[in-house]
């Protein structure tokens, strides 16, 4: 929690001397507590209040009056703020629970003396900031309520805010006020739009890059004046190095799995896979030669075994004077081929009776000579 003291001046309170105000800052989710000492004088201690203040003046938040507690706003309402006294010590403690960037803005807590105004004890500058973090070439996008702090018109902006001593730097704002419709504008890579029927600023910066982290606010923009910007929200952004990209699953597993101060032993894990990769992948090569040099002589053989075959099938016998009879088909092994062979048994004399046959197709057998008696037989196929 940041804490800073400023000097404020008395604003409605007549007679009230000038009181500091504390500058906290916190991150959102955070708890609250301010305790806020009173004046002995019993008067002083009937009422105690939390208030909120706004251009419009204080809005109560929470009251305690005696032993009876009165709430005043939503937060109240749902136990997020409670007040609670200590008459011993001549104090009482406010609570502010899961703080919203929302819940920003200036508090004091007071008392009422009879039915006079209230009288401010303590001033507290809240600053709940909301913190991002993100990759170069991430898209921010932000929203920036301000329904909670009065504001309806005006210009509103997205600035840079440097530090305590500096300025905060434009980086765009809207045009013109508007009060009926959404306000759009855009300068580089960051977007603004205002709607101020929601009283809600949407910030879009694109393609974000290392040197974008820092500390911006979103804020009601008076150009031309001693302080153009007015702090809305706070937002507190972070951009790292996207780490280098792979396709390789074990480096990302490796990312996953080791924080970022171990990132020389994932370097030293995605080497050594890189290796042994290689190493596999060289020995795989002859493996696959090795595979398709057996598969082709296998093929081979199988082809000369078919040949040999069918060179027996045609083998003749020494006598080839006279064909006796056709004894069986012949099939060869290779069911690839439809052709159907015949084995012909051969004597070594011919009566003039018997007639030759030959397989032959029919598309190729010559005409019948008239003068020749030739007899023709065809086998089909099975």
């Amino acid at each position: 929690m940041e804490l800073r003291v400023v000097l404020l001046l008395p604003l409605c309170f007549p007679g009230l001397q000038a009181q500091t105000r504390e500058e906290l800052s916190q991150h959102e989710g955070s708890n609250l507590s301010v305790l806020c000492p009173y004046p002995a004088e019993r008067e002083y201690r009937d009422l105690k209040s939390w208030c909120r203040w706004t251009d419009q003046g204080c809005q109560l938040q929470v009251a305690l009056l005696g032993t009876i507690t009165y709430t005043y706003s939503q937060q109240a309402n749902q136990g997020y703020i409670t007040i609670q006294d200590d008459p011993k010590h001549r104090n009482f403690s406010i609570t502010m629970t899961d703080l919203q960037v929302e819940d920003s803005g200036t508090y004091y807590c007071a008392y009422r003396k009879g039915w006079e105004s209230y009288v401010p004890l303590k001033w507290i500058s809240l600053n709940v900031f909301k913190e991002l973090h993100k990759l170069e070439l991430d898209s921010l996008s932000v929203q920036c309520p301000y329904r909670k702090l009065g504001y309806s018109s005006g210009r509103k902006a997205w600035c840079r805010y440097p530090g305590q001593t500096g300025t905060c730097d434009l980086v765009v704002s809207t045009d013109f006020p508007n009060t009926l419709s959404i306000s759009k504008a855009q300068k580089g890579r960051a977007w603004i739009q205002d709607d101020t029927q929601e009283r809600t600023i949407t910030i879009t910066m694109e393609k974000l890059q290392a040197q974008d982290s820092g500390v911006y606010w979103c804020a009601l923009y008076r150009p031309y004046t001693s302080i153009p910007f007015t702090r809305i929200m706070e937002v507190r952004l972070s951009v790292a190095k996207r780490p280098a990209a792979t396709t390789l699953s074990v480096t990302r597993a490796t990312s996953e799995n080791h924080p970022p101060g171990n990132s020389t032993l994932a370097g030293q894990g995605v080497s050594t896979y890189i290796i042994i990769s290689t190493v596999l992948y060289l020995l795989l090569i002859p493996v696959v030669i090795i595979l398709i040099t057996l598969c082709i002589r296998h093929h081979r053989k199988l082809k000369r075994r078919g040949n040999r075959q069918a060179e027996d099938i045609y083998d003749k016998p020494e006598d080839t004077t006279q064909l006796e009879s056709t004894e069986r088909m012949e099939t060869p092994k290779d069911d690839s081929k439809d052709l159907k062979y015949v084995t012909l048994d051969f004597k070594s004399q011919r009566s003039p009776e018997e007639s030759l046959y030959c397989n032959v197709e029919p598309d190729q057998a010559p005409k019948n000579p008239k003068d020749e008696n030739v007899e023709y037989a065809i086998i089909a196929r099975s």
